[in-house]
């Protein structure tokens, strides 16, 4: 029934007649939605972050694990394990202790008895730790300094790999003042300094006659007090060891009792070893910090081994790159030493996309600017999710970028200011490592590999050299890591290497790297008829007729009368049409775009200008370049855009030629290298700088010659240098071969010359470490690392720091030699004798080096070690070797030498240490061993000596044979050899063919 409600208290009156007895109450109703329990989720996270794991961590296992010494053969080592079934107790080994902690002792009464102790932290050593006094990544940061760059009142971070003995950290060193200094130096009994320091004593004072007796006495009493506490002491101490060797004992009896079956219990079945195993043992042995990569086997489980790459590429890795991609997510350093143009970017770019992944950062280093805005470029264009950053001397992009590219100078800044950005560093990637030849700054790569911290790995690219083991050992002993060396087995694209002659061009080395004489001799003929027939075409009196128009670059006057220089001499140069006619032979041959190497500024102007009526774009390339050229020169203001050298380059551009070197402004350079990866220069001259590493492949280069001048002379070009211009040439996946032209103009090119530098073997590796006021000055600042180990950790001391180890093992043996020798039973004048016999071989050993070096200095070396001369050279051991100059280095001290012969022992077969004296028939015969069998003692390999390590030239030299020598294969060369000598023991009256040593010398 309802119930009519007309005011508020019919309202009242009827919610009291509610009958609220079955309602529900409050409580009871349910007031928030059912939420499904996490009790599972917060399991798991517990059981991974808060429970401990029978696993050890990896960064653990590299501290605390270490292989064992086998003995699984029967030979007696003295750190072997003995028996196999427990090996596992040698796997593990404490590391050694970081102390933060330090104990307080509590001392009670007049004899100072220990009651209690306190452990107490060193709060001085953690907290008050910043870039001022302390050298640790632990410090503070410096928020009022420069975090990129640093600041000169910042220490550098502690170098990785040094040591603890060499890098002097800490209060100790860094935080002596005058107050604590003042506590160390001695005080007389008033209180004052009485020994200057670098002083043993100071002033001693004059005892005055008649002192009192009672000061004696006083004296006598005090010594006889502090002898009877010393014995107080003596027989406390006495009481504390025996204390402690009871206390011993009976954790022994316990020990044995448990035994180990508790012990077993705890310890892991299976064992993952780590990649870097770390040895503890106390004997220094010789240890290899490089690795060899073998690339014969393809990886074919290589998305086993990497299966979440931090980056993919389209296209298929090359073997080569797959080992550097796996060694790198394997936490190690790489060495990858490849070819030009196969591909040493893509390990580049794999270490900064897992950097990226790693929340880390990745420095970049180039030798040149150049280089550095090219990868600028690139990395900008092919990391859309990686910031890039550049910071060179001219300009500072982006610097707290992921990825920071820069110069070597720059990156060596940073480490000597302390710059708070290496500790975030995970990768320092090395760009052209062969620029460490460089005499001028290739100290400063050895400089930043020295003080790089340890936490950093190394990603070394190079082109291909002789000794990258050498060199990638000397980083991993330097910094304590392993370093795998990759080294690519060949180029993607091989070259074709041809020689300009007479409009002609004539392949003179195939793809093959097959020299091909008979086109060489060809391109001789050419250019000696031509000379002749222009001999034979001048007038008698030698003046040109009108029609008749010669260029003479570089014609020096007429000589004296008399002298041989009657004539004029003529640089053998480019006339006005060389590059007009090269350059429709490209065209026509489908060769273009080019690149012409000229070793020279000027010339490179002149080349251009020379060939300004060609024009090589089409009408919408010449619309794209100009629209380029204003977008870029907008920035400038309007009368710099009207520079002369603006102005030229645009007209060049505009026909598809260039020019590139140092005298260009920067914007000019970077517009040159845009356009020319872009395809639209066409025909580039350019300095050797433009081949430094920059990544602008092309379809041909030219070499203009194949000399230089390195500011003292004018050399041929370095195998190296040839093959770093060369390997310009080829676009992988557009060209199956790359062309390289070599301009011969009016004169043949030198056979021998051209051959060493086009298929000679690229220059070593070699330090170039030298004091620099610089250097001195900021490792005086930082007061860590002492110049002196500075010198010992360079490249240039590598070999003797390797064989360090060996050499003192080799010591001691040879100490305990000389020890055991009774010499009692020789008598006075025979040890006389011997000392008299070991002078003279001294004498004339260094004899010998003084005769050389004087040759040296007279600059008659080079002729009298002619190629196909035959020397007696000493090796390593001791031994005269027979050997024939293959090439004279004198500014290296060098010399490469065909050995022939095995080392001259003598008939007992022990060390020849005995001068060599043809002159002596009968002291030859007696002492120095013969030709018997020719193919015996044959032993043919070639190697590089130090000149000072020749004892004797001989008088002969065969050009015929040396000609022979340098087109003979290897299957040919013991065959040759082998017939020289007995065409010699033939020829050569009164010398038996058994002794050849008298035959040649």
């Amino acid at each position: 029934m309802a119930v009519e409600i007309n005011s508020l208290d019919d309202l009242f009156e009827s919610l009291n007649k509610l009958d609220v007895s079955d309602v529900k109450e409050f409580h009871d109703r349910p007031t928030k939605a059912t939420v499904e329990s996490n009790e599972i989720e917060i399991d798991e996270i517990s059981k991974r972050f808060l429970n401990l794991s029978n696993v050890l961590d990896w960064n653990l296992l590299d501290l605390l694990q270490s292989m064992p010494d086998m003995n699984t053969s029967n030979e007696i080592k003295p750190n072997a394990v003995k028996n196999n079934n427990t090996v596992y107790s040698s796997f593990l080994h404490c590391p050694d202790p970081v102390s933060r902690t330090s104990y307080h002792f509590h001392r009670l009464g007049i004899d100072g008895k220990i009651t209690s102790y306190e452990e107490k932290v060193n709060i001085e050593d953690v907290v008050n730790a910043n870039s001022a006094n302390s050298l640790s990544l632990t410090r503070k940061i410096n928020h009022q300094g420069d975090l990129i760059r640093g600041t000169t009142n910042q220490l550098p971070f502690t170098p990785g790999g040094l040591g603890q003995d060499v890098v002097e950290t800490t209060s100790e060193s860094l935080q002596i003042n005058a107050e604590s200094a003042g506590k160390l130096l001695p005080r007389d009994k008033f209180g004052l300094f009485n020994v200057p320091p670098g002083l043993e004593r100071g002033i001693v004072p004059r005892v005055e006659a008649g002192s009192n007796d009672d000061e004696k006495q006083f004296e006598e009493i005090d010594k006889l007090s502090n002898l009877n506490n010393s014995q107080e002491n003596k027989k406390e101490v006495e009481k504390l060891r025996e204390l402690e060797y009871q206390k011993m004992a009976s954790t022994a009896v316990v020990d044995e009792a448990l035994g180990s079956s508790e012990i077993d219990k705890l310890l892991p079945v299976d064992l993952n070893f780590a990649r870097h195993i770390r040895t503890f043992n106390n004997t220094a042995e010789k240890v290899e910090w490089a690795h060899m990569v073998d690339l014969n086997s393809n990886m074919d489980n290589f998305n086993e081994l990497v299966p979440n790459p931090a980056r993919t590429w389209p296209f298929e890795l090359d073997t080569f790159q797959k080992e550097a991609v796996y060694h790198l997510e394997q936490g190690d350093s790489v060495f990858v030493a490849a070819h030009t143009s196969a591909g040493k970017t893509v390990v580049a770019e794999y270490a900064i996309a897992m950097s990226k992944r790693n929340m880390t950062k990745t420095i970049y280093t180039s030798p040149i600017k150049a280089l550095s805005n090219q990868k600028f470029r690139d990395f900008k264009e092919d990391f859309d999710d990686v910031d890039v950053g550049l910071i060179t001397g001219d300009v500072q992009i982006n610097p707290e970028a992921d990825c920071l590219i820069m110069t070597t100078e720059i990156l060596r800044s940073m480490l000597y200011r302390g710059a708070d950005l290496i500790r975030d560093v995970e990768f320092v990637i090395f760009d052209e490592v062969h620029y460490v030849n460089d005499q001028t700054r290739g100290v400063v790569w050895e400089e930043v590999i020295i003080m790089l911290p340890q936490h950093v790995k190394f990603i070394l690219l190079s082109a291909t050299v002789p000794n990258t083991f050498e060199f990638a050992n000397w980083v991993g002993r330097t910094k304590q890591k392993n370093i795998y060396v990759i080294s690519t087995p060949k180029r993607p694209v091989p070259l074709e290497i041809n020689i300009w002659a007479k409009k002609k061009v004539i392949p003179v080395i195939n793809d093959k790297r097959e020299f091909l004489p008979q086109n060489f001799r060809e391109h001789k003929e050419l250019l000696t008829a031509s000379s002749i027939g222009s001999s034979k075409n001048s007038p008698k009196n030698g003046k040109p007729s009108g029609n008749q128009k010669t260029i003479t670059k570089g014609s020096k006057g007429v000589g004296a009368k008399g002298s041989n220089m009657s004539t004029f001499y003529k640089y053998d140069g480019a006339s006005k049409t060389t590059w007009y006619d090269l350059l429709k032979n490209l065209r026509a041959n489908d060769l273009l775009p080019a690149v012409v190497f000229v070793f020279s500024k000027k010339r490179c102007e002149e080349y251009a200008d020379s060939i300004e009526a060609a024009d090589l774009l089409t009408a919408k390339e010449r619309s794209a370049i100009h629209i380029f050229i204003e977008k870029s020169i907008s920035r400038l203001r309007k009368d710099d855009r009207e520079l002369p050298q603006i102005t030229k380059i645009r007209s060049l551009l505009s026909r598809g030629i260039a020019v590139h070197h140092g005298g260009l402004l920067p914007i000019v350079k970077e517009l040159i290298e845009i356009l020319f990866a872009k395809g639209f220069v066409k025909l580039l001259f350019a300095t050797e700088t433009f081949a430094m590493g920059l990544n602008l492949p092309t379809r041909t280069v030219v070499f203009s010659e194949i000399q230089k001048h390195d500011g003292e002379k004018k050399r041929y070009l370095l195998p190296g240098e040839f093959t770093q211009m060369a390997g310009r040439a080829g676009r992988r996946g557009k060209d199956k071969t790359g062309t390289v032209i070599v301009m011969s103009y009016s004169r043949p090119i030198d056979e021998a010359s051209f051959k060493d530098v086009s298929l000679g073997v690229p220059t070593r590796l070699q330090s170039q470490f030298r004091l620099t006021y610089n250097m001195i000055l900021n490792l005086l600042r930082i007061e860590a690392l002492r110049v002196e180990e500075m010198i010992k950790f360079s490249f240039s001391e590598n070999s003797k720091e390797t064989l360090k180890p060996e050499q003192e093992k080799e010591i001691k043996e040879l100490q305990s030699k000389v020890d055991s020798i009774d010499i009692s039973e020789f008598s006075e004048e025979t040890v006389k004798e011997y000392e008299s016999v070991h002078n003279l071989l001294t004498g004339y050993r260094q004899a010998c080096v003084d005769i050389i070096s004087e040759i040296d200095e007279s600059r008659e070396l080079g002729k009298r070690l002619s190629r196909g001369r035959f020397i007696f050279y000493r090796k390593n051991d001791g031994n005269p070797v027979l050997g024939l100059v293959t090439r004279i280095d004198p500014p290296n001290g060098v010399c490469t030498v065909l050995r022939l012969t095995k080392p001259m022992l003598l008939h007992n077969e022990k060390i020849n240490r005995l001068p060599v004296l043809s002159f002596f028939v009968q002291y030859s015969h007696l002492h120095l061993s013969t030709f018997g069998n020719t193919r015996k003692m044959l032993d043919l390999e070639i190697e590089e000596i130090p000149i000072f390590d020749i004892e004797i030239i001989s008088k002969f030299a065969f050009a015929e044979f040396n000609n022979k020598l340098s087109n003979a294969d290897k299957n040919e060369l013991e065959t040759l050899i082998v017939e020289f000598i007995c065409y010699v023991s033939r020829t050569v009256r009164k010398l038996m063919r058994s002794v050849l040593l008298q035959t040649l010398l």
